[in-house]
């Protein structure tokens, strides 16, 4: 699993996606940074957060289109699929890689929040609860990408299923209020990321969000593999 993290990261520094993937989330993030908190001098850091959750939405899946397509391009994945590593460990490795990426993404808003901190007045408590659900859904996001990219042979395909995967979880609520149908509310409870987002966002240590996050990003690293160790035996 490690020597598959170690391939998958080095593959992001060596090649333009990972470049792209830092560069988009910068300045989408710093955009809506700038404008919000500095130019209003808001110290109010949910707001950044919150919008952050969207940016991941067209972002994430630029981090994960090559993951799985970009071997059966180069003629790599059946060494993959054949290697003498569990078809978990390989997908654990590359999620790690994708997610280490993420990570290194956040690195500006460590900065912002410093700036924030020192020259404004921020509730440490809904910083702290924006950075554990950004983080959360991070990883739920990752895991969801990773499954359209697992299904797919091409990058761009890989991407809009994965951008478009992630817009249907981000939406939710907006389909709630548009709608106005039990049957959606009940769907929308269940879906929704924005709502439990917020709820950890606000500094609520929502235990039902945090397992909400968790069993999304099991659920769906666990659908990744069965569909790769399908590819094993076909």
């Amino acid at each position: 699993m490690i020597a598959v993290w170690k391939r998958e990261l080095r593959s992001y520094l060596k090649s333009p996606v990972g470049y792209v993937y830092l560069f988009l989330y910068a300045i989408l993030a710093g955009y809506f940074f700038s404008t919000y908190n500095l130019q209003k001098y808001s110290s109010e850091v949910y707001y950044y957060f919150y919008v952050s959750s969207y940016v991941l939405t067209l972002a994430i899946p630029i981090l994960t289109m090559k993951l799985f397509p970009d071997e059966r391009k180069n003629k790599t994945d059946q060494i993959l699929i054949t290697a003498p590593i569990s078809i978990t460990k390989m997908v654990m490795g590359k999620f790690l890689a994708a997610y280490s990426m993420f990570l290194i993404s956040l690195i500006p808003s460590l900065i912002a929040m410093g700036f924030l901190f020192v020259f404004g007045n921020v509730e440490v408590g809904i910083m702290l609860g924006s950075y554990v659900a950004l983080l959360l859904a991070g990883a739920a996001y990752i895991a969801v990408a990773m499954l359209m990219a697992a299904i797919t042979e091409s990058q761009i395909i890989a991407f809009i299923m994965g951008f478009f995967a992630l817009l249907v979880f981000a939406l939710c609520e907006v389909l709630k209020s548009a709608l106005n149908s039990n049957i959606v509310d009940k769907i929308v409870n269940v879906l929704s990321v924005s709502s439990r987002f917020l709820n950890l966002s606000s500094g609520l240590f929502d235990f039902s969000s945090i397992f909400y996050f968790f069993s999304l990003t099991v659920v769906f690293l666990f659908l990744t593999i069965r569909v790769i160790d399908k590819r094993r035996w076909s």
